[in-house]
């Protein structure tokens, strides 16, 4: 079976690294795509099929709900997962509806969770560039 294409988006470059090692070392059935800027994360979608598109809440510049909020105009197929390390009630209920958030997971990230997340999503991947 071929690796399931993900994007992760967050500022923490130490939390990027860390994932993309334990993903290499579980020898899991995604293939990581890490990113600390939302332009270069976005660009991704545009290149082919992703299965989930992982998102951190706070960031700079442009934070988690206005990166979703993106995705589900311009890619309204997309599965999305938030992460947070501060559970921010509001931002979450705005980041939920608009629609494309499959999963919410709270920082410090437990890695087993995280897989059940993304293997909750289904088979099919999303189909990045499913533009409107």
């Amino acid at each position: 079976m071929e690796a399931r294409k993900v994007i992760v988006l967050d500022d923490e470059e130490m939390m990027l690294r860390s994932l993309k090692r334990r993903f290499k070392v579980e020898q899991s059935n995604y293939e990581l795509h890490c990113y600390d800027s939302p332009i270069a994360a976005l660009a991704k979608l545009d290149e082919g099929p992703v299965y989930a598109f992982i998102t951190d809440v706070r960031m700079p510049g442009m934070n988690g709900d206005q990166v979703v909020e993106f995705i589900s105009k311009n890619h309204p197929a997309q599965k999305c997962i938030v992460i947070t390390g501060h559970a921010e009630r509001n931002a979450i209920q705005r980041i939920v509806k608009t629609g494309n958030v499959k999963g919410i997971l709270l920082k410090p990230l437990d890695f087993d969770k995280l897989v059940a997340t993304l293997d909750s999503l289904g088979e099919e991947p999303s189909g990045g560039n499913n533009q409107n």
